[in-house]
């Protein structure tokens, strides 16, 4: 009797040792709250620009915080490279397209193709022409050329002007422009104002900033006052121009994206303004939505924009200008700068 209990325990034993095996084996249950990776493919146009190695280093930072994956690409402003760079990124697999494109109507082919896997698509920072992308995100560019109008009337109300637009192929350039107008056109029309030359920059380049206000400035003489630059590398190659001429501060010069060198230039009177556009909120907003895609949410934009052919939603981020008299209160506090980075001595 006993050997039989004895069989009837071990059978009984091994048959534990085989279900629990089986139990090993099996994939638990995916649950409601288990989290998807997700994998985001970030498409720049370019990184030489200081503002651009400050988006990708947030956007990791934020997306690592978020445990989400993240592919960086750098199209080195070449448009074939990155639309290869786009395939390559579909076929490894990502769930979201974040695109910030070298030219804004070259890149639809990249909309297209992700298209085409059911991948969404965000236009980051700038507008892909004709391609109803699922939104776009960006500063509220107009507003920028709105902010430099502004500030270049307060200090110089009268007198003649120049405008250095950003790159043709860059829709930002033209929201820039058209804010710009806005408020420049009615001195323009009264007199008060004269445009004695414009020009636009193909890929941002500054030394043909350099060239163009070089040329201007033996041309116009002493009847340039202010000059409007599309960012501020581009006021970075003006005011070498300035310079050579003796310049320097009595012609006000405008910029865009509080690159820290014009921060250091207003500072020392030698640029007049910035905006700034806050790349932590333009990066938070690009990640919630990538999430919001990702999980079929519905998208809340706070207005829509006509990229040629279709109306897309479009979440505006706001800016600021940016002077000598609130850099302490704007890209300071913000912590875009550091204090001692910007008022250093060289």
């Amino acid at each position: 009797m006993c050997k039989a209990r004895r069989a009837l325990c071990l059978l009984l034993s091994l048959l534990c040792v085989l279900l629990a095996g089986c139990a090993q084996r099996q994939a638990p249950p995916e649950t409601a709250d288990a989290k998807k990776h997700i994998v985001i493919g970030f498409s720049m146009a370019t990184l030489l620009e200081d503002r651009w190695i400050r988006d990708r280093d947030i956007f990791l930072a934020k997306a690592n915080q978020e445990g989400i994956e993240v592919i960086v690409k750098n199209a080195n402003k070449d448009s074939d490279l990155q639309y290869q760079q786009v395939l390559e990124m579909l076929k490894q697999g990502i769930d979201v397209l974040v695109l910030a494109p070298n030219d804004s109507k070259k890149e639809v082919r990249c909309v297209e193709a992700a298209k085409q896997q059911g991948v969404p698509v965000i236009s980051y920072d700038r507008l892909v022409s004709n391609s109803n992308v699922d939104v776009y995100v960006s500063f509220d560019h107009q507003e920028v050329g709105v902010l430099m109008a502004q500030a270049l009337l307060a200090k110089v109300p009268q007198g003649g002007y120049v405008i250095i637009n950003g790159s043709p192929n860059d829709y930002n350039s033209t929201m820039i422009r058209e804010g710009l107008m806005s408020v420049l056109q009615p001195y323009l029309d009264r007199g008060d104002i004269r445009l004695l030359a414009e020009t636009w920059v193909d890929g941002w380049v500054r030394e043909t900033a350099y060239e163009f206000a070089e040329k201007t400035l033996h041309e116009q003489g002493d009847t340039v006052d202010a000059i409007v630059c599309g960012n501020d590398s581009l006021a970075w190659g003006v005011i070498d121009a300035l310079s050579e001429v003796q310049r320097t501060g009595s012609v006000q010069v405008v910029g865009m994206d509080a690159d820290l060198v014009a921060c250091r230039r207003i500072v020392q009177g030698q640029q007049l303004m910035t905006v700034y556009k806050p790349i932590r909120a333009l990066v938070e907003e690009t990640i919630k939505i990538c999430l919001q895609l990702v999980n079929h949410e519905k998208i809340v934009a706070n207005r829509t924009i006509n990229d040629g052919t279709y109306n897309v939603p479009f979440v505006a981020i706001g800016v600021q200008a940016v002077t000598k008299d609130n850099m302490e209160d704007t890209v300071i506090k913000d912590g875009f700068h550091l204090r001692e980075e910007i008022y250093r001595a060289d």
